[in-house]
């Protein structure tokens, strides 16, 4: 503990695209949380929203604020009051939701859902969107939100478990049984990961749908079928490709109205989708009769309770190609740039992460 310094580096949000990388208190753990000197933090598409004030005034409440909400580093400090198995020196992964632990969703288990989650005072945390994450030298969390790490585990793997966990808690909704046909409409970190585990799972035909460079990875990675939005009708290939009857599964990762449309479009009777993207509230239409007469099961996906054990040893034992995702790696310093860069989808980049 006497090796912690009063002040650290972070980069502050003040505004909608105003970041500047400043010297600030490092934060205070005591007595109840655990602060963690920070190895790497991963950069995903939410991020982007947040940083340009479209989540406003959801993610983040207020300004200044520290973003960054897939970090991983080494237990620095121990708050007097917690209660852990862990110890200064280990490795952990940060899981960013905080339940109210008292609400009927967080007894039952699903705390990402915590009922409390819009009162000011009600317990409930999302780190990186409504309290402070960890674009930072150090960053504080609850022992239950840190999950040990293999020591096998690298760091970069480690930022890859933060979306792992996510396309994890997607399939655990709709599930994936021996020999589905998956159809996965987006292949970013997200689609990829979903392909991964669906793979993994015993999915015995994948399409995936997108464009540019990121659909090379996917077939890298496994997909049977990859389907190029600026050439092809996805639900046009997909429906002829199946003979007409579609997919067991579609798994929508994207967020465009069209996109959660053509999801519903290429299951089968009594197939199953989950939406996963996110589009500021935009209105979507579907053909409810269809829904209605062929038994559409459609589910919600968001967060990732109780995945990030699971997810660390899939992870661990080899199962995502994680050198194929984690791209590209930048300073605190170079903050704005990894933004840019990371929005543009320049030089290839799949995921990037900050090394404070």
């Amino acid at each position: 503990m006497n090796n912690i310094p009063k002040t650290m580096k972070a980069a502050i949000t003040h505004g909608p695209g105003e970041v500047e990388i400043e010297q600030i208190p490092v934060p205070s753990y005591e007595p109840d949380l655990v602060l963690v000197k920070v190895a790497a933090c991963g950069i995903c598409g939410t991020d982007i929203h947040i940083y340009e004030g479209h989540m406003r005034p959801m993610w983040p409440p207020y300004y200044p604020f520290i973003q960054g909400h897939e970090w991983a580093g080494e237990v620095a400090a121990i708050g007097s009051r917690v209660r852990t198995k862990l110890e200064v020196g280990d490795r952990v992964i940060m899981e960013p939701t905080i339940g109210c632990g008292a609400c009927a969703m967080c007894i039952e288990g699903g705390y990402h859902l915590c009922q409390n989650a819009s009162e000011p005072n009600g317990g409930y945390k999302l780190l990186g969107h409504t309290a402070d994450g960890a674009f930072s030298e150090y960053g504080v969390a609850p022992a239950n939100n840190l999950h040990k790490m293999p020591a096998s585990m690298k760091w970069e793997d480690a930022v890859i478990v933060n979306q792992v966990v996510i396309a994890l808690h997607a399939l655990d909704r709709a599930k994936v049984e021996p020999s589905d046909t998956v159809a996965i409409l987006g292949p970013g970190l997200l689609g990829l990961s979903v392909l991964q585990l669906a793979k993994y799972l015993g999915a015995s035909k994948i399409y995936i749908v997108g464009r540019g460079y990121r659909l090379g990875i996917a077939k890298d990675l496994g997909a049977d079928v990859t389907v190029d939005i600026t050439k092809e009708d996805p639900v046009e290939v997909i429906m002829a490709e199946t003979k007409g009857r579609g997919v067991d599964l579609a798994v929508e990762c994207a967020g465009p109205p069209e996109t959660m449309q053509q999801a519903v479009a290429v299951v089968r009777r009594g197939g199953r989708v989950v939406l996963e993207g996110i589009n500021g509230g935009q209105e979507v239409s579907f053909n409810t009769d269809r829904i209605v007469l062929d038994e559409i099961a459609i589910f919600g996906g968001r967060g990732s309770p109780n995945c990030y054990p699971r997810a660390i040893q899939i992870v661990s034992d080899g199962h995502i190609a994680t050198k194929k995702m984690l791209t590209h790696s930048f300073s605190l310093d170079e903050f704005t740039e990894a933004f840019r860069m990371f929005k543009a989808r320049e030089d290839g980049v799949m995921r990037a992460m900050i090394v404070p």
